[in-house]
Order: C-alpha cells, then sequence, then structure tokens
C-alpha cells in the first residue's frame, strides 16, 4: 500500500477554515482548508466546521482514499496515563517512513520522520521546532496510509446549476446583509461551480470572536437558502448585543 506524504498546510484563498481538523486534513489529502471543510461537513452534517472529533476525521480521510489504524494503545478518557508527545516519538512504536495523526491536547498535528505538520505551524517543520508541544499529552495515535486515488469531485457533490427560483432568496438575503453590515461574498470558481461566503459582521475590538460567531472559521454557505439563514442568524445576534459590533 502506498505511503501517505506529508504536506504543509494548503490554505484556501477564499474562505479559509482556520481549524486544526482541517487543516490535518489538509496536510494528509492535499485539499485545501475549505475543500477540507467541506468534507467534514458532508461526514459529520454539521453547518459548519470547528471541532472535529476522531470519528469525523478518520471518515473523512476514507472518503479521500486514506485507510486509517491506530498505531497506539492509550486512554483517551485518563490523559495523564499517556505519554508525552515527546516521550511518544522517542519510543519505538512508530517506524521512520509512515505517516502518523497524532491527538495531542486537544489538537490534530501529523507527523512523518522527522518532520510536523499543524495548522498552527502551517508549515512543515522538524521535531525540535518550538512550536511543537512535546509536553503535550498524547490521547490518540493513527497510522494513514493511501489506499486508492480519489478525485474531490467524486467526494463533493457538483453544484446544481443556477435556479432562478432562488432569486428572491438571494436577493433577500443581500438586503438583509446590507441592512446588518454583513459581508456576502461570491468565488465564481466556474460557471457551474459558484460558492456564497458570509463574513459577517465586522466585531467590536477585543470580542471574542469564537464565543460569538456563530460560523467562525467555517464562512462557505451550501446555496442561497443557507446563505440567507446565516445572515439571518448573524442578525439573531446583532440584535441580541448590538454592543459586539463595531
Amino acid at each position: 500500500m502506498p505511503t501517505a506524504t506529508l504536506k504543509p498546510v494548503k490554505r484556501a484563498a477564499r474562505g479559509h477554515n482556520g481549524f486544526c481538523g482541517p487543516a490535518a486534513l489538509s496536510i494528509i489529502a492535499g485539499v485545501d482548508t475549505a475543500e477540507a471543510a467541506a468534507v467534514i461537513r458532508r461526514v459529520s452534517r454539521k453547518r459548519s466546521v470547528m471541532g472535529t472529533s476522531n470519528g469525523e476525521l478518520i471518515k473523512s480521510l476514507n472518503l479521500l482514499g486514506f485507510r486509517v489504524s491506530s498505531a497506539a494503545k492509550l486512554n483517551p478518557l485518563q490523559p495523564k496515563s499517556n505519554p508525552t508527545l515527546s516521550a511518544w516519538l522517542k519510543s519505538g512504536e512508530r517506524d521512520g517512513t509512515s505517516l502518523y495523526l497524532i491527538v495531542a491536547r486537544n489538537h490534530w498535528q501529523v507527523v512523518q520522520g522527522r518532520r510536523y505538520c499543524c495548522g498552527q505551524t502551517g508549515e512543515i517543520v522538524s521535531l525540535s521546532d518550538k512550536r511543537v508541544k512535546g509536553r503535550a499529552r498524547v490521547t490518540s495515535v493513527y497510522r494513514v496510509e493511501h489506499e486508492r486515488k480519489v478525485a474531490l469531485a467524486d467526494v463533493l457533490p457538483a453544484k446544481p446549476k443556477r435556479d432562478t427560483s432562488a432569486d428572491g432568496v438571494r436577493a433577500k438575503a443581500k438586503r438583509l446583509a446590507g441592512r446588518y453590515g454583513i459581508e456576502i461574498e461570491v468565488d465564481r470558481r466556474s460557471p457551474d461551480n459558484i460558492q456564497v461566503i458570509v463574513w459577517g459582521p465586522e466585531w467590536a475590538e477585543g470580542v471574542d470572536i469564537e464565543a460569538v460567531d456563530p460560523f467562525c472559521g467555517d464562512h462557505y454557505a451550501a446555496d442561497w437558502h443557507d446563505a440567507l439563514e446565516r445572515v439571518e442568524e448573524y442578525a439573531k445576534v446583532i440584535d441580541a448585543n448590538p454592543e459586539l459590533v463595531a
């Protein structure tokens, strides 16, 4: 079975997802973070991707043609009984060629040989890099192998051609967005692949965006109907807490 290869995080030009689950999928599969989040959304059926469970990431990798198997006996419920990342890497339980997907301190990271990458580093670095949190307790380790080649288009359903019945929904979404200072961006990748991105309002200085933004880190809408629902959700937050907006 072909060895999976470590890659740097591929940031989406638009709609970049900054959370570590999509970053790990990008590192392994080579897709950008927006595409990775879309795959995870298909598996999880969530409207936005922030935290990603082990099962969701494994199923996403399976969809993209990767085989994932447990590579360590650990207790996820009692992390203090597990080795630190540094201790596990030195334990001899891994080989120098396989690619390992690791959870330590609730953070996804990928290791191959002496090379390391995660959503925080973005780039491939050495295991000796100071950004590698060697003292973090490991809760899960998986060996990842490239089982078969899968086209992303076979995993994510193609966007349907424009539905003129959605014109009213689009217009309503834009009107409401303009009223509340919410930005809607249209990413025209091709005539048949138009992505709608709802960015939300400009938050006031000092606001914990992750706490108040219902779609923080994942702003791609499935279609104009979803875009309208997202704008309406933002409007509710602004109406309830106007002091949060700049």
